[in-house]
């Protein structure tokens, strides 16, 4: 069964790391690793129009922040945020102003999951809140590159309780061959090369699972993937996918410059 990642989620670090469909099928953190907090600035915690905490998101400049197509319709972005319940003078709110999917997001193949969102305003840089800077290389992301995924994500199975503080974990990229392998993926869904695949080797298990959709795949400091899908939740052989995010440096930069391209 293929799991869109999406939001009340994170991930696992040398044990489990599950989370939330967007459908609202909730999930978990088992043993994930709390972050230093304000630590990683550019973290987005996305909210629908019901105040549901439905996806994370990256900001990349001011007033864009960049997340996953199949997220749902977003109305507010939280920024500075380390522990959820604690409103500390750090978090700062944007409203929506526009959100732009890739016009070429296909929700079957999940293909081109990407989305920007415009905020209503310029967000103010501090300590708590920074931007991540885009790739400046279309290079590929050798295989065995030990990147990080974050999010807040429930912290048992089976429940729908969100963790209340930011948590990452290690991932290590995997070879696509071999994600497309009859012993991986076997082309369904087909990982493509505007794709990355990232889990856990051998019997450590570290992945991104059902959740923080839209959320950042970060490798050597740099933002490389966005949180996207997998099938099922720290199964060997199913490692997470990501959007490959230098892939649309063009597309990304038209739409923040208001001259939207097809491609």
């Amino acid at each position: 069964m293929t799991m869109i990642f999406s939001m009340a989620d994170s991930f696992r670090t040398a044990a489990l790391l599950l989370l939330c469909l967007h459908s609202g099928d909730c999930t978990e953190i088992i043993g994930g690793k709390e972050v230093t907090p304000h630590s990683l600035p550019y973290m987005a915690l996305l909210e629908d129009n019901k105040g549901q905490r439905v996806c994370g998101g990256i900001l990349i400049h001011q007033q864009w922040v960049l997340t996953a197509a199949h997220c749902p319709q977003i109305k507010k972005v939280l920024l500075g945020v380390h522990a959820i319940n604690k409103k500390k003078k750090e978090r700062q709110v944007g409203m929506v102003e526009s959100q732009v999917p890739h016009p070429r997001f296909n929700k079957k193949s999940i293909v081109n999951d990407i989305m920007l969102l415009k905020l209503d305003k310029e967000i103010e840089i501090s300590r708590a809140v920074n931007v991540l800077p885009l790739p400046d290389s279309v290079d590929d992301v050798p295989a065995g590159t030990v990147c990080s995924v974050s999010g807040w994500g429930a912290n048992r199975d089976n429940t729908k309780t969100m963790s209340k503080v930011l948590q990452s974990a290690s991932v290590t990229v995997i070879d696509r061959l071999k994600c497309n392998s009859p012993e991986y993926y076997n082309k369904d869904p087909v990982i493509t090369k505007k794709m990355l695949c990232a889990g856990f080797l051998d019997n450590i298990k570290v992945d991104a699972c059902k959740g923080d959709s839209g959320g950042p795949l970060v490798c050597g400091g740099k933002l490389q993937g966005v949180v996207s899908y997998g099938k099922g939740c720290g199964i060997k052989n199913k490692p997470g996918v990501y959007t490959m995010v230098s892939k649309y440096l063009d597309w990304i930069n038209s739409i923040m410059q208001e001259k939207p391209l097809t491609e």
